[in-house]
């Protein structure tokens, strides 16, 4: 009883409520958002930091959405704590690496660097919570993360660290990042086309496309390496970009994929496509034509995406199947 109070007191509905009469937002308004995200969009691609990517799929995601599901955080605070984290590590790391190569205090710049590497791979689960936190707030939930709940759930770990350090660390990523973290996370990027969709059509099931893109976005972040490779390889095979910016390297290359990595409305592209043919096969092609028109995207390279997030989805399923229960 005290539960259900709670929910309609304090919390959020489990899904947005789409394209209200009285209350949702306006097609202007709408065309105006999309053209705010497609330019943040194409400012985050234009230099990607070095190693940005790397600290956003397989292990990493699935500790830091673990960590964000025993806080009951929403899935808002989830992805983007995952995107706080990889931006932060990219950063922090270039910043020792290139102190330890400037510093008179390490004549060995191999010990040097060494010993600032292990502190790095010591502080990993320090810096997840605080990006954890930072997203929480950022989210404006009730159960934010603060430092008491952290500090107790780090302990938890059998990591105890005090409030200050906590603090600290905080801090040290919010200065890191410039203070720059009010950014959107691909969960925006995909609520905001699926709004658009219910918007534009009243053949689209909104509600239940929503749900499905969730799980397939949860897909894309634990197994991102594998899926950006293979993307990046049959785009570039095909010779079909999927904007006229899209980066199609032959080679498949760290540095493209980094770039693809980057994108987050291709992202919520693919993963919206994707949920479409799963949900509906009757009506997929008709959202998939109302995607391509919403985000100017390729619509020949749709079929792409899409096949690969399937192969994804199925060999994982076939993994789980194999795994001695």
């Amino acid at each position: 009883m005290l539960s259900s109070l709670e929910s309609k007191i304090f919390g959020s509905p489990q899904e947005p409520l789409f394209n209200q009469r009285t209350s949702g937002i306006s097609a202007e308004l709408l065309e105006d958002a999309l053209l705010v995200l497609s330019d943040t969009n194409e400012k985050s691609k234009e230099k990607p930091p070095l190693g940005k990517g790397l600290f956003k799929s397989g292990a990493v995601a699935e500790y830091v959405f673990l960590l964000c599901e025993h806080l009951e955080l929403p899935n808002e605070a989830r992805y983007l704590s995952v995107e706080l984290f990889d931006r932060f590590m990219s950063k922090h790391i270039s910043q020792l690496y290139e102190h330890v190569m400037n510093s008179d205090k390490y004549p060995n710049k191999e010990e040097g660097w060494a010993t600032v590497e292990s502190r790095i791979q010591r502080q990993l689960t320090l810096r997840m919570a605080s990006c954890i936190q930072l997203a929480s707030k950022m989210c404006s939930h009730y159960k934010v993360a603060n430092v008491s709940r952290l500090r107790q759930f780090l302990r938890c770990l059998g990591l105890r660290y005090a409030d200050d350090a906590l603090s600290k660390s905080e801090l040290r990523i919010l200065e890191t990042l410039e203070f720059s973290i009010a950014v959107p996370s691909p969960l925006t990027y995909v609520e905001t086309i699926l709004e658009t969709l219910g918007h534009n059509s009243k053949r689209c099931r909104v509600k239940l496309l929503h749900g499905t893109s969730l799980l397939v976005l949860d897909m894309v972040y634990l197994h991102a390496n594998e899926i950006y490779k293979q993307i990046t390889e049959k785009l570039s095979a095909s010779n079909q970009p999927c904007t006229p910016r899209s980066v199609t390297s032959s080679t498949g290359s760290a540095s493209s994929i980094s770039a693809l990595k980057s994108d987050l409305m291709l992202m919520a592209v693919m993963v919206t496509s994707t949920a479409a043919v799963l949900v509906d096969a009757e009506t997929c092609t008709h959202v998939l034509e109302q995607i391509a028109l919403i985000t100017k995207i390729n619509k020949e390279c749709l079929p792409v995406l899409i096949h690969v997030l399937l192969d994804c989805i199925q060999n994982s399923e076939n993994s789980e199947k194999m795994s001695p229960s």
